[in-house]
Parts: structure tokens; sequence; C-alpha cells
């Protein structure tokens, strides 16, 4: 199972660039650079699923460790990184998931 580091870039209104570094041997390899979308439309989709703000966190977190995955072939654990990027992401969608609010 190779570790790996999140560190997010700027964060934009819809979207947060993610560059995800191997660390597994000691060292700091780039892997990937991934984007997470966050735009209204974006959500809109999860809350027309049902998913409520919780159940949001959690797809866009699978959605994260699928694309690593995808991208490294192989299982991968974060070692440092993902509660800074996840923090981000419910920045910008727990507006849409509160009360009377539209995406």
């Amino acid at each position: 199972m190779r570790k790996m580091k999140l560190v997010p870039g700027e964060d934009f209104y819809n979207r947060c660039d993610i560059d995800v570094y191997d660390v597994t041997d000691g060292g700091e390899k780039k892997r990937c650079r991934v984007k997470a979308e966050y735009a209204a439309v974006d959500v809109r989709e999860l809350r027309e699923q049902g998913m409520d703000l919780e159940a949001a966190k959690e797809h866009y977190r699978q959605w994260l460790y699928d694309v690593v995955k995808h991208y490294i072939t192989d299982d991968w654990e974060c070692t440092a990184g993902m509660d800074e990027v996840m923090g981000i992401i419910e920045d910008h969608i727990k507006e849409y998931f509160e009360e009377g609010r539209q995406a």
C-alpha cells in the first residue's frame, strides 16, 4: 500500500487543485494533480441523489481516494493533507445544504 500526501492549491469558489505526492520511501515524489469541483451544479447533483452534507463529504472523500488509486494503480493511505482538503471542500459545499438554500 502506497503512502500519499495531499497538498491543496489555491481554493476557488468552484474548485480546488490537489497535488498528490508519494511519500512511501521517505522522499516526496509528485504523482498527479487532482481537481475537486464543487460548483453549485456539482452539489445539486448530490442533493438530487438524496445526499445530506455528511453523505456529500463522504462522497468527495471516496471520489478522491478512487481517482488517486486510478492514477497510481495501487491502494493508498493518506499520511497528511486529507483533513485540510476535506475542510476546503466542506467550507464550499455546506452552504448548499443549509435549509432553504438552492444549489
